[in-house]
């Protein structure tokens, strides 16, 4: 079931983080395809052109680069979704950008976990932290948070 099918979501406004691809990607195209404002990021622009592509009202859609690791792109993302889409709230968070493992966690080295947490766990907070007063602010609001199958079980490393 899409969410286009659960919940009327016309004029919402909804913030998806890793709207350029996979989960991230549909999420922007169906709240879009639901008549909500959707402001996107991620850190790759070329992949949110291809998502604005696939949506049915590109006018519907805002992107902005950024790195969700860093708390201070987030807050940048934040200010320019309040000055670009003329609001003061947000209906909607989706806090979805996310990488793989960074491999075993015995024998590779220190910096690839690192980077790992800072965008899956510092991405969540970061994002929740950016946006809180202008969900806060919204008649009514939800914040999702999303992660691969990948949460559901530790692995020794690709090669154990």
């Amino acid at each position: 079931m899409s969410i286009v099918e659960t919940r009327p979501y016309s004029g919402s406004v909804a913030v998806v983080t890793g709207g350029g691809t996979g989960m991230g990607r549909q999420l922007v195209v169906q709240l879009v395809a639901a008549g909500a404002r959707v402001a996107m990021c991620d850190v790759s622009e070329s992949a949110m052109t291809e998502t604005e592509s696939l949506c049915a009202d590109t006018s519907l859609v805002e992107s902005f680069v950024a790195d969700v690791s860093d708390a201070a792109a987030m807050d940048v993302f934040a200010a320019h979704v309040h000055d670009r889409m003329q609001t003061d709230h947000v209906n909607l968070l989706f806090n979805n950008a996310g990488i793989g493992g960074a491999g075993s966690f015995v024998t590779d080295p220190q910096p690839a976990w690192e980077r790992t947490f800072n965008i899956c766990w510092a991405g969540v907070y970061n994002g929740c932290r950016s946006f809180m007063p202008m969900l806060m602010a919204a008649p009514w609001g939800h914040i999702v948070n999303t992660s691969s199958v990948n949460g559901f079980w530790a692995a020794l490393g690709a090669d154990r």
